[in-house]
Protein backbone atom coordinates (compact mmCIF):
# COMPACT_ATOMS: atom_id res chain seq x y z
CA UNK A 1 0.00 0.00 0.00
CA UNK A 2 2.64 2.49 1.02
CA UNK A 3 4.74 1.77 -2.62
CA UNK A 4 1.69 2.59 -4.30
CA UNK A 5 1.32 5.90 -2.18
CA UNK A 6 4.41 6.87 -2.94
CA UNK A 7 4.04 5.80 -6.84
CA UNK A 8 1.54 8.30 -6.88
CA UNK A 9 2.65 10.56 -5.18
CA UNK A 10 6.09 10.39 -7.88
CA UNK A 11 3.62 10.79 -11.03
CA UNK A 12 1.73 13.81 -9.71
CA UNK A 13 5.24 15.37 -8.61
CA UNK A 14 6.56 14.73 -11.97
CA UNK A 15 3.21 15.88 -13.39
CA UNK A 16 3.07 19.40 -11.49
CA UNK A 17 6.74 19.71 -13.00
CA UNK A 18 5.94 18.63 -16.46
CA UNK A 19 2.93 20.60 -16.54
CA UNK A 20 2.86 23.56 -14.74
CA UNK A 21 6.60 24.68 -15.55
CA UNK A 22 6.83 26.96 -12.36
CA UNK A 23 10.51 27.81 -13.96
CA UNK A 24 12.72 28.55 -16.58
CA UNK A 25 16.18 27.81 -16.87
CA UNK A 26 18.81 29.65 -18.70
CA UNK A 27 22.20 31.77 -18.65
CA UNK A 28 19.79 35.10 -18.43
CA UNK A 29 17.44 34.07 -15.84
CA UNK A 30 20.19 32.72 -13.37
CA UNK A 31 22.63 35.64 -13.82
CA UNK A 32 19.49 37.90 -13.27
CA UNK A 33 18.47 35.84 -10.16
CA UNK A 34 22.85 36.27 -9.36
CA UNK A 35 21.88 40.10 -9.22
CA UNK A 36 18.75 39.84 -7.13
CA UNK A 37 20.19 37.91 -4.22
CA UNK A 38 23.27 39.85 -4.54
CA UNK A 39 21.42 43.67 -4.71
CA UNK A 40 19.28 42.30 -1.62
CA UNK A 41 20.11 43.87 1.68
CA UNK A 42 20.58 41.30 4.30
CA UNK A 43 18.19 42.19 7.19
CA UNK A 44 19.47 43.07 10.69
CA UNK A 45 19.80 38.90 12.42
CA UNK A 46 21.66 36.02 12.72
CA UNK A 47 23.23 34.85 9.41
CA UNK A 48 21.04 31.66 8.13
CA UNK A 49 22.58 28.78 6.89
CA UNK A 50 20.68 25.86 5.48
CA UNK A 51 22.79 23.09 4.41
CA UNK A 52 20.31 20.46 2.38
CA UNK A 53 21.42 16.86 2.97
CA UNK A 54 20.27 13.27 1.68
CA UNK A 55 23.50 11.08 2.75
CA UNK A 56 25.45 10.46 5.68
CA UNK A 57 28.09 8.87 3.13
CA UNK A 58 28.97 12.49 1.67
CA UNK A 59 27.88 14.56 4.60
CA UNK A 60 31.57 14.26 5.68
CA UNK A 61 32.48 17.09 3.04
CA UNK A 62 29.64 19.77 4.21
CA UNK A 63 29.77 18.67 8.06
CA UNK A 64 33.32 20.26 9.09
CA UNK A 65 31.69 23.30 7.39
CA UNK A 66 28.46 23.40 9.25
CA UNK A 67 30.27 22.49 12.46
CA UNK A 68 32.43 25.74 12.24
CA UNK A 69 29.06 27.33 11.48
CA UNK A 70 26.93 25.79 14.25
CA UNK A 71 29.46 27.02 17.23
CA UNK A 72 29.13 30.66 15.82
CA UNK A 73 26.72 32.49 18.08
CA UNK A 74 26.58 35.05 14.63
CA UNK A 75 25.30 31.98 12.48
CA UNK A 76 21.91 29.87 12.76
CA UNK A 77 22.90 26.94 10.51
CA UNK A 78 20.34 24.52 10.16
CA UNK A 79 19.94 20.94 8.53
CA UNK A 80 17.23 20.03 5.78
CA UNK A 81 16.85 16.48 5.22
CA UNK A 82 15.54 15.32 1.71
CA UNK A 83 13.94 12.20 0.93
CA UNK A 84 16.97 9.40 -0.42
CA UNK A 85 17.18 9.19 -3.75
CA UNK A 86 20.22 7.70 -5.65
CA UNK A 87 21.08 7.54 -9.84
CA UNK A 88 20.38 3.80 -9.41
CA UNK A 89 16.80 5.06 -8.89
CA UNK A 90 16.78 7.85 -10.53
CA UNK A 91 17.67 4.89 -13.92
CA UNK A 92 15.06 2.17 -12.35
CA UNK A 93 12.24 5.82 -12.00
CA UNK A 94 11.52 4.66 -8.51
CA UNK A 95 9.02 7.03 -7.00
CA UNK A 96 10.49 9.68 -4.73
CA UNK A 97 9.88 10.33 -1.04
CA UNK A 98 11.05 7.38 1.01
CA UNK A 99 13.41 8.53 4.16
CA UNK A 100 15.89 5.72 3.94
CA UNK A 101 15.18 5.08 7.61
CA UNK A 102 19.32 4.49 8.74
CA UNK A 103 20.01 7.78 7.04
CA UNK A 104 17.15 10.02 8.12
CA UNK A 105 18.06 8.09 11.96
CA UNK A 106 21.29 9.27 11.77
CA UNK A 107 20.91 12.89 10.93
CA UNK A 108 17.92 13.34 13.33
CA UNK A 109 19.58 11.60 16.09
CA UNK A 110 23.20 13.32 15.78
CA UNK A 111 21.52 16.95 15.20
CA UNK A 112 18.92 19.13 16.89
CA UNK A 113 18.44 21.41 14.14
CA UNK A 114 16.78 19.29 11.43
CA UNK A 115 13.97 19.18 9.33
CA UNK A 116 12.40 17.17 6.80
CA UNK A 117 11.80 18.78 3.24
CA UNK A 118 8.59 16.94 2.72
CA UNK A 119 7.28 18.52 5.98
CA UNK A 120 8.84 21.89 5.52
CA UNK A 121 7.18 21.96 1.89
CA UNK A 122 9.10 25.32 0.91
CA UNK A 123 12.17 26.34 1.70
CA UNK A 124 11.26 30.31 1.44
CA UNK A 125 9.58 29.20 5.21
CA UNK A 126 13.23 28.96 6.27
CA UNK A 127 14.39 32.61 4.93
CA UNK A 128 17.85 31.48 4.14
CA UNK A 129 20.65 33.81 3.10
CA UNK A 130 22.62 30.90 1.75
CA UNK A 131 22.09 27.07 0.83
CA UNK A 132 24.34 24.12 0.19
CA UNK A 133 23.86 21.40 -1.92
CA UNK A 134 25.11 18.15 -1.37
CA UNK A 135 25.52 17.27 -5.36
CA UNK A 136 25.23 19.42 -8.53
CA UNK A 137 22.88 16.58 -10.42
CA UNK A 138 19.23 17.99 -10.82
CA UNK A 139 17.76 14.61 -11.98
CA UNK A 140 18.40 13.58 -7.89
CA UNK A 141 16.54 16.46 -6.88
CA UNK A 142 13.25 15.74 -8.72
CA UNK A 143 11.29 16.96 -5.92
CA UNK A 144 9.87 20.30 -6.78
CA UNK A 145 11.52 23.35 -4.66
CA UNK A 146 14.74 21.74 -4.81
CA UNK A 147 15.95 22.62 -7.57
CA UNK A 148 18.72 25.78 -8.15
CA UNK A 149 16.86 27.83 -10.31
CA UNK A 150 14.40 28.02 -7.74
CA UNK A 151 16.43 28.37 -5.12
CA UNK A 152 18.49 31.06 -6.61
CA UNK A 153 15.52 33.49 -6.09
CA UNK A 154 15.54 32.93 -2.24
CA UNK A 155 19.02 32.75 -1.22
CA UNK A 156 22.77 32.89 -2.36
CA UNK A 157 23.38 29.03 -3.37
CA UNK A 158 27.00 27.06 -2.44
CA UNK A 159 28.72 24.00 -2.96
CA UNK A 160 31.69 21.95 -1.90
CA UNK A 161 32.00 19.16 -3.88
CA UNK A 162 30.52 15.79 -2.92
CA UNK A 163 34.06 13.65 -3.74
CA UNK A 164 37.32 15.66 -5.34
CA UNK A 165 37.25 16.01 -9.45
CA UNK A 166 40.57 13.67 -9.36
CA UNK A 167 40.12 13.46 -13.35
CA UNK A 168 40.08 16.12 -16.19
CA UNK A 169 36.86 14.23 -17.22
CA UNK A 170 35.25 14.95 -13.92
CA UNK A 171 36.45 18.93 -14.14
CA UNK A 172 35.01 18.97 -17.48
CA UNK A 173 31.70 17.61 -16.44
CA UNK A 174 30.66 20.06 -14.00
CA UNK A 175 31.48 22.96 -16.91
CA UNK A 176 28.72 21.64 -18.63
CA UNK A 177 26.12 21.61 -15.87
CA UNK A 178 24.77 25.24 -16.67
CA UNK A 179 21.45 24.06 -15.04
CA UNK A 180 23.38 24.00 -11.36
CA UNK A 181 26.60 26.22 -11.74
CA UNK A 182 24.99 28.86 -13.32
CA UNK A 183 23.38 29.60 -10.34
CA UNK A 184 25.52 28.95 -7.35
CA UNK A 185 26.90 31.63 -6.37
CA UNK A 186 29.66 30.39 -3.90
CA UNK A 187 31.80 27.09 -5.23
CA UNK A 188 34.62 25.94 -2.94
CA UNK A 189 36.94 24.13 -5.18
CA UNK A 190 39.03 21.36 -4.70
CA UNK A 191 41.95 22.76 -7.01
CA UNK A 192 42.84 25.41 -8.71
CA UNK A 193 42.23 23.50 -12.04
CA UNK A 194 38.84 23.08 -11.47
CA UNK A 195 38.75 27.14 -10.18
CA UNK A 196 40.16 27.98 -13.41
CA UNK A 197 38.13 25.32 -15.50
CA UNK A 198 34.83 26.74 -13.72
CA UNK A 199 35.89 30.85 -14.13
CA UNK A 200 36.40 30.34 -17.57
CA UNK A 201 33.35 29.04 -18.54
CA UNK A 202 30.98 32.01 -16.55
CA UNK A 203 33.73 34.75 -17.03
CA UNK A 204 30.46 37.82 -17.11
CA UNK A 205 29.14 36.87 -13.96
CA UNK A 206 32.80 36.03 -11.97
CA UNK A 207 34.48 39.41 -12.76
CA UNK A 208 30.81 41.16 -12.08
CA UNK A 209 31.24 39.88 -8.83
CA UNK A 210 28.13 37.81 -8.89
CA UNK A 211 29.93 34.45 -8.64
CA UNK A 212 32.96 32.85 -6.52
CA UNK A 213 35.03 30.22 -8.00
CA UNK A 214 37.31 29.45 -5.07
CA UNK A 215 40.26 27.47 -4.14
CA UNK A 216 40.44 27.94 -0.03
CA UNK A 217 41.35 24.58 0.74
CA UNK A 218 38.75 21.10 0.95
CA UNK A 219 37.51 20.87 4.37
CA UNK A 220 36.89 16.76 4.49
CA UNK A 221 40.70 16.55 4.27
CA UNK A 222 41.39 18.17 7.48
CA UNK A 223 40.46 15.59 9.97
CA UNK A 224 42.48 13.35 8.06
CA UNK A 225 45.84 15.40 7.76
CA UNK A 226 45.31 15.46 11.58
CA UNK A 227 44.58 12.14 12.99
CA UNK A 228 47.34 10.56 14.59
CA UNK A 229 46.47 6.38 14.99
CA UNK A 230 47.15 3.93 17.49
CA UNK A 231 49.57 1.34 17.11
CA UNK A 232 47.61 -2.01 16.07
CA UNK A 233 48.64 -5.39 16.25
CA UNK A 234 46.83 -6.78 12.86
CA UNK A 235 46.68 -4.58 9.67
CA UNK A 236 44.03 -4.14 7.50
CA UNK A 237 44.14 -4.18 3.70
CA UNK A 238 41.58 -2.29 2.22
CA UNK A 239 40.14 -2.54 -1.63
CA UNK A 240 38.20 -0.59 -2.80
CA UNK A 241 36.67 -1.31 -6.30
CA UNK A 242 34.46 1.36 -8.44
CA UNK A 243 31.34 1.03 -9.30
CA UNK A 244 31.42 1.59 -13.43
CA UNK A 245 33.28 -0.77 -15.43
CA UNK A 246 33.29 2.57 -18.15
CA UNK A 247 37.03 3.52 -18.55
CA UNK A 248 36.23 7.37 -19.18
CA UNK A 249 34.62 7.21 -15.81
CA UNK A 250 37.80 5.55 -13.98
CA UNK A 251 36.81 1.81 -14.58
CA UNK A 252 36.36 -0.58 -12.12
CA UNK A 253 38.85 -3.35 -11.76
CA UNK A 254 36.14 -5.95 -10.06
CA UNK A 255 35.62 -8.36 -12.36
CA UNK A 256 39.55 -8.86 -13.10
CA UNK A 257 40.50 -8.72 -9.70
CA UNK A 258 37.96 -9.86 -7.04
CA UNK A 259 38.69 -14.13 -7.77
CA UNK A 260 42.87 -13.32 -6.93
CA UNK A 261 42.11 -10.79 -4.86
CA UNK A 262 40.00 -13.77 -2.46
CA UNK A 263 42.76 -16.20 -3.40
CA UNK A 264 45.38 -13.91 -2.12
CA UNK A 265 43.70 -12.79 1.11
CA UNK A 266 42.86 -16.61 1.57
CA UNK A 267 46.98 -17.25 1.25
CA UNK A 268 47.78 -14.23 3.34
CA UNK A 269 45.19 -13.71 5.96
CA UNK A 270 46.07 -14.54 9.73
CA UNK A 271 45.95 -12.84 13.11
CA UNK A 272 48.32 -10.20 12.38
CA UNK A 273 46.86 -9.30 8.53
CA UNK A 274 43.34 -9.16 7.49
CA UNK A 275 41.47 -8.24 4.48
CA UNK A 276 38.52 -5.74 3.82
CA UNK A 277 36.78 -4.47 0.88
CA UNK A 278 34.59 -1.77 0.44
CA UNK A 279 32.42 -1.36 -2.78
CA UNK A 280 30.87 1.62 -4.34
CA UNK A 281 27.72 2.13 -2.47
CA UNK A 282 25.83 1.57 -6.00
CA UNK A 283 28.31 -1.15 -7.35
CA UNK A 284 26.49 -4.15 -6.55
CA UNK A 285 22.87 -2.86 -7.47
CA UNK A 286 24.63 -1.10 -10.55
CA UNK A 287 26.23 -4.27 -12.02
CA UNK A 288 22.21 -5.97 -11.33
CA UNK A 289 20.82 -3.25 -13.19
CA UNK A 290 23.25 -3.69 -16.02
CA UNK A 291 22.99 -7.17 -15.92
CA UNK A 292 26.73 -7.76 -15.61
CA UNK A 293 26.10 -10.35 -12.28
CA UNK A 294 22.70 -11.80 -11.24
CA UNK A 295 21.32 -11.11 -7.98
CA UNK A 296 22.42 -14.82 -6.84
CA UNK A 297 26.11 -14.20 -8.24
CA UNK A 298 26.52 -10.96 -5.93
CA UNK A 299 25.09 -13.24 -2.96
CA UNK A 300 27.56 -16.10 -3.60
CA UNK A 301 30.32 -13.70 -3.93
CA UNK A 302 29.35 -12.10 -0.43
CA UNK A 303 29.45 -15.62 0.92
CA UNK A 304 33.02 -15.90 -0.31
CA UNK A 305 34.23 -13.13 1.27
CA UNK A 306 32.38 -14.70 4.51
CA UNK A 307 33.90 -17.63 4.06
CA UNK A 308 37.65 -16.01 3.70
CA UNK A 309 37.05 -13.89 6.60
CA UNK A 310 37.42 -10.83 4.09
CA UNK A 311 35.42 -8.11 6.20
CA UNK A 312 32.70 -6.21 3.30
CA UNK A 313 32.13 -2.86 4.54
CA UNK A 314 28.57 -1.83 2.82
CA UNK A 315 28.57 1.49 5.10
CA UNK A 316 28.27 0.66 8.48
CA UNK A 317 31.39 2.33 8.78
CA UNK A 318 31.68 5.68 8.41
CA UNK A 319 34.05 6.87 4.99
CA UNK A 320 36.58 8.02 8.03
CA UNK A 321 36.72 4.88 10.03
CA UNK A 322 37.25 2.88 7.20
CA UNK A 323 39.99 4.48 5.66
CA UNK A 324 41.67 5.80 9.24
CA UNK A 325 41.26 1.64 10.06
CA UNK A 326 43.17 0.19 6.88
CA UNK A 327 46.85 0.30 6.70
CA UNK A 328 47.25 -0.63 2.86
CA UNK A 329 44.71 0.88 0.25
CA UNK A 330 44.16 -1.33 -2.96
CA UNK A 331 41.80 1.28 -4.64
CA UNK A 332 40.40 1.90 -8.49
CA UNK A 333 39.80 5.83 -9.24
CA UNK A 334 38.04 7.11 -6.49
CA UNK A 335 37.23 10.29 -4.65
CA UNK A 336 38.77 7.97 -1.70
CA UNK A 337 42.31 8.00 -2.72
CA UNK A 338 43.33 11.76 -1.67
CA UNK A 339 41.73 11.21 2.13
CA UNK A 340 43.60 8.24 2.15
CA UNK A 341 46.63 9.39 1.23
CA UNK A 342 46.77 12.58 3.41
CA UNK A 343 46.81 9.68 5.97
CA UNK A 344 50.22 9.21 5.09
CA UNK A 345 49.90 5.41 4.60
CA UNK A 346 50.81 3.46 1.43
CA UNK A 347 48.15 3.35 -1.65
CA UNK A 348 48.16 0.93 -4.27
CA UNK A 349 45.85 2.91 -7.40
CA UNK A 350 44.58 0.67 -10.32
CA UNK A 351 44.91 3.07 -13.76
CA UNK A 352 42.15 2.12 -16.17
CA UNK A 353 43.00 4.97 -19.28
CA UNK A 354 41.97 7.85 -17.39
CA UNK A 355 43.91 11.17 -17.31
CA UNK A 356 43.97 12.92 -13.80
CA UNK A 357 44.02 16.23 -12.38
CA UNK A 358 47.94 17.64 -11.70
CA UNK A 359 46.94 16.94 -7.74
CA UNK A 360 45.97 13.55 -8.18
CA UNK A 361 49.03 13.38 -10.42
CA UNK A 362 51.03 14.47 -7.28
CA UNK A 363 49.53 12.38 -5.52
CA UNK A 364 50.55 9.28 -7.68
CA UNK A 365 54.01 10.23 -7.41
CA UNK A 366 54.35 8.72 -3.70
CA UNK A 367 52.05 5.41 -4.21
CA UNK A 368 52.36 2.91 -6.00
CA UNK A 369 51.10 2.20 -9.84
CA UNK A 370 49.77 -1.36 -10.42
CA UNK A 371 48.95 -1.62 -14.31
CA UNK A 372 47.69 -5.42 -13.45
CA UNK A 373 46.92 -7.99 -10.63
CA UNK A 374 50.55 -9.29 -11.07
CA UNK A 375 51.87 -6.16 -10.63
CA UNK A 376 49.02 -5.24 -7.37
CA UNK A 377 50.19 -8.63 -5.88
CA UNK A 378 53.92 -7.46 -5.96
CA UNK A 379 53.44 -4.11 -4.25
CA UNK A 380 50.78 -5.93 -1.61
CA UNK A 381 53.74 -8.01 -0.61
CA UNK A 382 56.15 -5.83 -0.89
CA UNK A 383 54.08 -3.86 1.93
CA UNK A 384 52.73 -6.78 3.65
CA UNK A 385 56.74 -7.10 4.48
CA UNK A 386 57.27 -3.71 5.66
CA UNK A 387 58.95 -2.41 2.92
CA UNK A 388 58.00 0.76 1.69
CA UNK A 389 60.12 2.88 -0.65
CA UNK A 390 57.55 5.63 -1.48
CA UNK A 391 57.24 6.72 2.18
CA UNK A 392 59.94 9.37 2.41
CA UNK A 393 58.38 10.94 -0.96
CA UNK A 394 54.84 10.58 0.04
CA UNK A 395 55.58 12.07 3.51
CA UNK A 396 57.06 15.67 1.75
CA UNK A 397 53.40 15.35 -0.74
CA UNK A 398 51.50 14.76 2.40
CA UNK A 399 53.05 18.45 4.07
CA UNK A 400 52.68 20.34 0.78
CA UNK A 401 48.65 19.58 0.46
CA UNK A 402 48.73 19.75 4.56
CA UNK A 403 49.74 23.75 3.98
CA UNK A 404 47.12 24.30 1.57
CA UNK A 405 44.19 22.45 3.76
CA UNK A 406 44.72 22.86 7.14
CA UNK A 407 42.01 25.39 8.24
CA UNK A 408 39.97 24.93 5.20
CA UNK A 409 36.26 25.28 6.47
CA UNK A 410 37.29 27.98 9.04
CA UNK A 411 38.26 30.20 5.61
CA UNK A 412 34.87 28.78 3.99
CA UNK A 413 32.97 30.00 7.25
CA UNK A 414 34.42 33.54 7.62
CA UNK A 415 34.30 33.82 3.31
CA UNK A 416 30.56 33.63 4.06
CA UNK A 417 30.59 35.73 7.45
CA UNK A 418 32.76 38.77 5.05
CA UNK A 419 30.17 38.13 2.25
CA UNK A 420 27.16 38.93 4.80
CA UNK A 421 28.74 41.10 6.60
CA UNK A 422 28.99 43.36 2.91
CA UNK A 423 25.68 42.56 2.07
CA UNK A 424 23.79 44.66 4.90
CA UNK A 425 24.51 47.43 2.42
CA UNK A 426 25.31 45.73 -0.85
CA UNK A 427 27.07 47.33 -3.82
CA UNK A 428 24.57 47.31 -6.53
CA UNK A 429 25.65 45.10 -9.30
CA UNK A 430 23.46 45.31 -12.74
CA UNK A 431 24.33 43.75 -15.91
CA UNK A 432 23.48 45.34 -18.85
CA UNK A 433 23.56 42.02 -20.79
CA UNK A 434 20.97 40.65 -18.91
CA UNK A 435 18.82 43.65 -18.98
CA UNK A 436 18.54 43.75 -22.06
CA UNK A 437 17.82 40.46 -22.45
CA UNK A 438 15.03 40.27 -20.37
CA UNK A 439 13.71 43.11 -22.60
CA UNK A 440 14.06 41.85 -25.76
CA UNK A 441 12.24 38.44 -24.25
CA UNK A 442 8.88 40.72 -23.49
CA UNK A 443 9.04 42.31 -26.35
CA UNK A 444 9.33 39.44 -28.76
CA UNK A 445 6.75 37.49 -26.93
CA UNK A 446 4.17 39.94 -27.35
CA UNK A 447 3.22 39.42 -31.28
CA UNK A 448 2.49 35.30 -30.10
CA UNK A 449 0.00 36.86 -27.99
CA UNK A 450 -1.05 40.50 -28.67
CA UNK A 451 -1.25 39.61 -32.31
CA UNK A 452 -3.72 36.59 -31.17
CA UNK A 453 -4.96 33.54 -32.75
CA UNK A 454 -8.13 32.13 -32.38
CA UNK A 455 -7.65 28.70 -30.38
CA UNK A 456 -4.38 30.02 -29.02
CA UNK A 457 -5.89 30.53 -25.06
CA UNK A 458 -7.40 26.86 -24.65
CA UNK A 459 -3.62 25.85 -25.72
CA UNK A 460 -1.72 28.41 -23.82
CA UNK A 461 0.44 26.52 -21.19
CA UNK A 462 1.10 24.02 -24.10
CA UNK A 463 3.13 27.07 -25.91
CA UNK A 464 7.00 25.93 -26.15
CA UNK A 465 7.20 29.38 -24.76
CA UNK A 466 5.02 28.86 -21.78
CA UNK A 467 7.91 28.09 -19.23
CA UNK A 468 9.57 31.55 -20.19
CA UNK A 469 6.50 33.23 -20.21
CA UNK A 470 6.23 32.40 -16.44
CA UNK A 471 9.63 33.51 -15.63
CA UNK A 472 9.58 36.72 -17.63
CA UNK A 473 5.94 37.59 -14.95
CA UNK A 474 8.66 38.49 -12.43
CA UNK A 475 12.02 40.02 -14.16
CA UNK A 476 12.04 43.34 -14.23
CA UNK A 477 15.02 45.16 -15.71
CA UNK A 478 16.02 48.45 -13.37
CA UNK A 479 17.59 50.59 -16.08
CA UNK A 480 15.40 53.66 -16.87
CA UNK A 481 16.09 53.61 -20.44
CA UNK A 482 14.30 49.85 -20.37
CA UNK A 483 11.72 50.54 -18.00
CA UNK A 484 10.45 53.77 -20.23
CA UNK A 485 10.79 51.82 -23.18
CA UNK A 486 8.22 49.17 -21.86
CA UNK A 487 5.69 51.71 -21.13
CA UNK A 488 4.91 52.20 -25.12
CA UNK A 489 4.56 48.40 -25.37
CA UNK A 490 1.84 48.53 -22.33
CA UNK A 491 0.26 50.93 -23.96
CA UNK A 492 -0.20 49.92 -27.57
CA UNK A 493 -1.37 46.28 -25.86
CA UNK A 494 -3.96 48.39 -23.68
CA UNK A 495 -5.07 50.30 -26.97
CA UNK A 496 -5.38 46.68 -28.65
CA UNK A 497 -7.53 45.60 -25.48
CA UNK A 498 -9.89 48.64 -25.74
CA UNK A 499 -10.92 48.11 -29.54
CA UNK A 500 -10.89 44.29 -29.22
CA UNK A 501 -14.21 42.35 -29.83
CA UNK A 502 -13.49 38.93 -29.39
CA UNK A 503 -13.48 38.15 -25.69
CA UNK A 504 -9.86 35.46 -26.11
CA UNK A 505 -8.63 38.11 -28.02
CA UNK A 506 -9.23 40.35 -25.10
CA UNK A 507 -7.63 37.56 -22.84
CA UNK A 508 -4.82 37.06 -24.57
CA UNK A 509 -3.56 40.78 -24.41
CA UNK A 510 -4.18 41.17 -20.88
CA UNK A 511 -1.66 38.36 -20.53
CA UNK A 512 0.69 40.03 -22.16
CA UNK A 513 0.25 43.07 -20.59
CA UNK A 514 1.48 41.05 -17.04
CA UNK A 515 4.69 41.15 -18.55
CA UNK A 516 4.71 44.84 -18.04
CA UNK A 517 2.36 45.46 -15.26
CA UNK A 518 1.91 44.32 -12.18
CA UNK A 519 -2.03 42.90 -11.44
CA UNK A 520 -2.81 45.32 -8.46
CA UNK A 521 -1.81 48.03 -11.12
CA UNK A 522 -3.26 46.51 -14.26
CA UNK A 523 -5.65 49.25 -15.99
CA UNK A 524 -7.80 46.54 -17.26
CA UNK A 525 -10.12 43.17 -15.09
CA UNK A 526 -8.08 40.12 -15.29
CA UNK A 527 -11.24 38.30 -16.42
CA UNK A 528 -10.28 34.59 -15.67
CA UNK A 529 -13.36 32.67 -16.99
CA UNK A 530 -11.92 32.01 -20.19
CA UNK A 531 -8.33 30.52 -18.88
CA UNK A 532 -7.52 27.52 -19.38
CA UNK A 533 -7.46 25.18 -15.91
CA UNK A 534 -3.94 25.07 -14.45
CA UNK A 535 -3.55 28.82 -15.76
CA UNK A 536 -4.83 31.24 -13.13
CA UNK A 537 -3.09 28.86 -10.54
CA UNK A 538 0.41 29.14 -12.19
CA UNK A 539 0.25 32.93 -12.59
CA UNK A 540 -1.22 33.20 -8.81
CA UNK A 541 1.81 31.15 -7.83
CA UNK A 542 3.90 33.47 -9.42
CA UNK A 543 2.40 36.83 -7.85
CA UNK A 544 2.34 35.45 -4.62
CA UNK A 545 6.12 34.34 -4.44
CA UNK A 546 6.57 38.30 -5.72
CA UNK A 547 4.05 39.07 -2.63
CA UNK A 548 6.14 37.61 -0.11
CA UNK A 549 9.49 39.04 -1.32
CA UNK A 550 7.48 42.42 -1.11
CA UNK A 551 6.82 41.83 2.16
CA UNK A 552 2.69 41.62 0.89
CA UNK A 553 1.03 38.45 2.51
Amino acid sequence: MYDKILLGLNKFNLDLMEMEKQVFDSRESAAYYLQKVHNRAYADRKMRVVFLVHDPVIWDKQTPVYDVLAADEAVEAIIVLLPSYNANEQAANKPVGRYEEKYWHFFHDHYANVYDFTNVINLRLLQPDYIFFPTPYELLRPLRGTHACELAQIAKLCYIAYGTQGTKLFVYMETVLPDFFSYATFHFCDSEEEKTAMEAVYPETVAAGLQHFENIGYPSFEAYLQHRSEPCARRRVLWTPRWNTEKNVGGSHFFAYKDAFLSFAKNYGGEDLEFAIRPHPLMFDHFVQRGQMTEQEVVDFKAQLTAYEIVLDEGQYSVFEALTSADILLTDFSSLNMPFFLLNRPLIYCPNDTELTDDYKKMIEGSYVAENWDEAAYYLELLIRYEDPAAYRRRAIVDEFRAKHIGASQRIADRLKRDYAEGIRPRKIYLPTVEQWIFEQKKNMVPAMGGWKQGLLPHFREQEWYPLYLALLTMHPWSENLVWGEQPILGKLKERYDFATELEQRACLVLAMLLFADPLTLSVPLEIDLWPEGLYTDIQDVFHVRRLELGIA
